[in-house]
């Protein structure tokens, strides 16, 4: 009875020595080849870092030498100057030159309107800028700020304007006007000054009063000859109307003899003359 049962009890395996090396040597095994890839994958880094600097970025043959400036207006011909505001030197490598970043420096630039950056190998840096046009000049003939017609605020020796002769934007201080600032409430008289640009050549304004902003007075040349003041209301809004009118009323006075330089449009659409 005794013997029956201990024959039909159910036997425990035992490791033997020659299991417990095998497993042992897997592990080994397993972590030498673990070893051996990052191994390989570092001096594959290192290599390939080293390539590339030996190749590129520590290569002389790709120092800057030549900076290539592209622009209508204002930065065409300083490139040095261009490129000292931006942080970038001669003898520069070219690949350690970012060109995304670069361009973010252009944009900050006050009378950058919109830039690109192309490295052209071997050694030379482009950068092409669309500068923003000076629309008027703020508060006096003399001032040192200009405007384009998003009322962004150019330093006046900085941008296109130096040659050309602009629209005077009267009743505002420049006191805390800084360059880069947008002046939304010069929106209504920079409309006015690029409808005349673009619409309306026979009209040149040669200063716009914003003081009052329920209305805009503005003193114009019509044809180069007749000198006129022109008051219009800003609630109007729709100015080419408004234009439209003073025009027919300019020439009509102009062929009954009337001299009188005054035209007030604040009566909709009767334009009463003074």
């Amino acid at each position: 009875m005794t013997a029956a049962n201990t024959s039909g009890a159910k036997k425990v395996p035992v490791r033997n020595i020659a299991n417990v090396r095998s497993d042992r040597e897997k592990f080994l095994r397993a972590l030498f080849v673990l070893l051996l890839l990052l191994g390989a994958a570092g001096i594959a880094f290192f290599g390939i870092y080293g390539a590339r600097r030996f190749l590129f970025s520590g290569n002389d043959r790709f120092r800057l030498r030549e900076i290539e400036v592209r622009s209508g207006g204002y930065w065409q011909d300083k490139a040095p100057q261009l490129a000292a505001r931006i942080g970038v030197h001669p003898g520069d490598n070219l690949f350690l030159l970012d060109p995304g970043e670069l361009r973010r420096r252009l944009l900050a630039i006050p009378g950058v309107e919109n830039s690109e950056v192309f490295r052209i190998l071997p050694d030379t840096l482009r950068l092409r800028v669309i500068e923003r046009v000076p629309r008027a000049v703020l508060s006096n003939p003399r001032s040192e700020w200009v405007v384009d017609e998003t009322g962004a605020v150019i330093p006046r020796l900085e941008s296109m304007s130096a040659t050309v002769p602009l629209p005077v934007i009267l009743g505002i201080s420049t006191t805390g006007v800084k360059a880069g600032m947008v002046l939304e409430s010069l929106r209504p008289a920079l409309e006015l000054i690029m409808l005349t640009v673009r619409s309306f050549p026979d009209i040149s304004i040669i200063a716009v009063n914003v003081r009052n902003p329920e209305r805009l007075e503005f003193f114009m040349r019509f044809r180069g000859q007749k000198s006129c003041r022109v008051i219009l209301p800003v609630r109007h809004q729709n100015f080419t109307y408004l234009l439209s009118a003073l025009q027919s009323a300019i020439i009509y006075a102009e062929r009954q003899g009337d001299t009188r330089g005054t035209f007030d449009l604040s009566f909709g659409r009767n334009v009463i003359i003074r």
